[in-house]
């Protein structure tokens, strides 16, 4: 058995035969207009850019704290973040 056969055709082939309707359908095909195109990219780029921001002010905080955290870590010991202190 080859893996083409398994496969689904959606256009019929010179013997295969649909049917009237859809054969009338398939003739309906029309191309997609710019203006359509640049709609949907618009759409696409505000939701990733919208994407990005709830991204960016759900981490931001915990950078936050983080850095805070290493600031006080570095004031409450000063000769281990000295060059060539000793412990």
């Amino acid at each position: 058995m080859s893996s083409d056969s398994n496969k689904p055709n959606p256009r019929p082939s010179d013997d295969q035969e649909w049917g009237e309707p859809i054969a009338d359908l398939l003739n309906l095909e029309q191309d997609t207009s710019p203006a359509f195109l640049s709609f949907l990219r618009r759409k696409i780029y505000r939701r990733v850019t919208a994407s990005q921001f709830a991204s960016f002010s759900w981490e931001l905080p915990k950078m936050i704290l983080v850095e805070f955290w290493k600031m006080l870590v570095e004031l409450s010991n000063p000769r281990a973040s000295q060059k060539g202190g000793r412990s």
